[in-house]
């Protein structure tokens, strides 16, 4: 009888032993598939400056000219993107040319906001199944203010607007964050990793006010 009880205990605590990871699996899995995701969209032709030319921020960062964009936005996202979840960033960017190409930019300087009244729906919406995201984060612009007086600073600022799957824009911003002068691209990612955590915290924070999508419930009549 004693070697049957020992037998059913020990049984009882392989069971516990196995359910409690299952179940710590589970939860991280239904935390995971709750997660509203963010797909981060970089324009083209997005960045100015009130003293530098292209040719000049080429040379001074040692980024190819025809690169610029894609650099600038690549540092940006995969910042914002590092270690959360909730961003994602294109995995084949070819597909976004289409909504990307339709994007327009209105506004001066740092101070600017995206259009999206030429873009397609279908293609939209298309874009953001693909990526299983429910929200829009673009990168609008990417604008190098010089300031001479009472330092020499370098101001880039990240004007951004978040979208949701009806077009409709949540959330319009910038922030910036300072060099003594153009910086390497490696550089330029460091610097700008508290900016990106700023952006990041203003998008969740609106993101995790919005109502939750609730199923259709279908009459049983």
């Amino acid at each position: 009888m004693k070697h049957l009880k020992s037998t059913i205990a020990l049984a009882l605590i392989i069971i516990l032993g196995v359910s409690s990871p299952m179940s710590a699996k589970e939860n991280k899995t239904e935390k995971t598939q709750s997660l509203k995701k963010i797909l981060i969209l970089g324009l083209n032709d997005n960045i100015k400056s009130d003293y530098y030319y292209k040719e000049l921020i080429a040379e001074e960062s040692g980024i190819p000219t025809d690169s610029l964009e894609l650099v600038f936005n690549n540092t940006i996202a995969s910042n914002i993107a590092q270690s959360r979840l909730d961003f994602t960033t294109p995995q084949e960017p070819g597909k976004c040319a289409e909504v990307i190409n339709n994007i327009k930019v209105k506004g001066e300087q740092e101070n600017c906001t995206s259009d999206l009244s030429g873009v397609d729906n279908q293609c939209y919406n298309s874009l953001l199944k693909n990526a299983g995201a429910d929200y829009v984060l673009i990168l609008n612009r990417h604008y190098l203010k010089k300031q001479e007086e009472p330092f020499n600073t370098l101001f880039y600022f990240v004007s951004y607007s978040l979208y949701n799957k009806e077009k409709q824009e949540l959330l319009n911003g910038s922030n910036y964050f300072t060099t003594m002068r153009i910086e390497s691209a490696e550089a330029m990612r460091k610097a700008s990793r508290k900016s990106a955590d700023k952006i990041a915290t203003s998008i969740l924070k609106l993101v995790a006010q919005q109502p939750t999508e609730t199923p259709l419930l279908l009459s049983k009549n």
